[in-house]
């Protein structure tokens, strides 16, 4: 095989690699994330008048959070290892803003602390991750038997 081949052939497997798409992708979720985290913050402790409308404010952001962290599940569910890139580089940019968030709000994170809240992300979207891997399995394992390995000549 020529070295342009195995270049080739190198660049078409890497359909399980993490692209670039994704991780700039994961930045605009990750953003979006953000900015919901702020509003929350800034409407559950600069504006008494909406306590109590608190438990629709909490509902409402935990509701907007699970839609942006959906989006990279539906959007590549094909891709367990596009899906975990993307929304780990999500999480991260979270978690960033959520440790500023800590100076003007100190008592955030005697709730849970930053590692703990990357953490928690991380094993979450590992698992769904892992989950839709395994689902792409079973889907291609329906779609007929894998086939069988050739014998080698000897």
């Amino acid at each position: 095989m020529s070295p342009r081949r195995l270049i080739e052939h190198a660049h078409s497997s890497d359909t399980n690699r993490p692209s670039e798409a994704a991780i700039r992708f994961g930045l605009i979720i990750g953003t979006a994330l953000s900015a919901v985290a702020i509003a929350w913050l800034l409407l559950a402790n600069r504006f008494p008048e909406f306590d109590r409308l608190a438990t629709v404010r909490n509902l409402a952001a935990m509701v907007l959070s699970a839609i942006l962290l959906l989006i990279p599940v539906y959007r590549y569910w094909k891709r367990p290892p596009h899906v975990l890139s993307c929304g780990l580089t999500a999480w991260a940019v979270l978690t960033v803003m959520y440790a500023v968030l800590q100076i003007p709000f100190p008592r955030l994170s005697t709730r849970l602390g930053t590692f703990h809240f990357f953490m928690l992300g991380a094993v979450i979207l590992g698992l769904v991750s892992a989950l839709l891997w395994v689902l792409s399995l079973l889907l291609t394992l329906r779609h007929g038997p894998p086939l069988p390995a050739r014998k080698r000549a000897h």
